[in-house]
């Protein structure tokens, strides 16, 4: 691992991310922008955040053309990486129309037709189930607006980001509950396998443990609930 000191007067290290709805919302806002901003500053790094297709964010990581990638989920990781602690906790639930049941895990989804949301991280037992018939959206917004036409019978998404929308576009009919997780998993920050990503990724890792002690990413996660 490098030391401290050889990680200092470098050019900011190039940091790829993607659009995620209170999550990701420009280069300046949204939840993971904020917390990166902080840990950063209390690691003493200097970075370049930079927002991307989330296909093409993943190819310049994979590719080694950025040192960091946020959020990072394992599953669509496809090369080794150094991970910080966890910065997030993914969990994603089912939204329906009034008067029909709420899933309570991924089985009950069979027979349905399921609206799924391009560039979010679903589970196999979702995605690579044949009895269940999966409707992609290119938003949350457009999946949502396909459940209240009766389109579709279930949107899986993050609940925070559903909830949000549902009430910006005042749809009506459409029923949740957050204390059902169909699937739940732990995100990261991701650097590439080098000694410099190795020292990086230990030093933010310290500085989010710091923010999680003294109530500050608490306070950072008020923003989106």
């Amino acid at each position: 691992m490098l030391p401290a000191a050889a990680l200092e007067d470098e050019e900011p290290i190039a940091v790829a991310s993607y659009y995620i709805p209170l999550l990701v919302e420009s280069p300046e806002e949204g939840f993971f922008v904020e917390f990166l901003s902080e840990a950063a500053k209390r690691a003493g790094i200097e970075y370049k955040l930079e927002l991307y297709p989330p296909k093409r964010a993943m190819r310049l990581f994979e590719d080694g053309n950025a040192m960091a990638i946020i959020p990072a989920l394992l599953p669509t990781l496809s090369k080794d990486a150094v991970l910080t602690c966890t910065i997030f906790t993914k969990t994603i639930h089912g939204f329906v129309r009034e008067g029909d049941t709420i899933p309570n895990k991924p089985s009950e989804l069979e027979g349905k037709r399921i609206g799924l949301v391009r560039g979010f991280s679903y589970p196999r037992s979702i995605i690579y189930n044949e009895n269940i018939k999966i409707d992609y959206a290119d938003t949350t917004d457009g999946s949502l607006k396909k459940l209240e036409e009766g389109r579709i019978d279930v949107v899986v998404v993050d609940g925070h980001t559903a909830v949000r929308a549902i009430e910006r576009l005042d749809l009506k009919g459409l029923v949740y509950d957050l204390s059902i997780n169909l699937h739940s998993q732990p995100v990261f920050m991701a650097f590439q396998p080098t000694g410099k990503g190795e020292a990086l990724a230990l030093r933010m890792s310290k500085a989010i443990l710091s923010m999680k002690e003294d109530g500050t990413y608490d306070a950072l996660l008020l923003s989106i609930k």
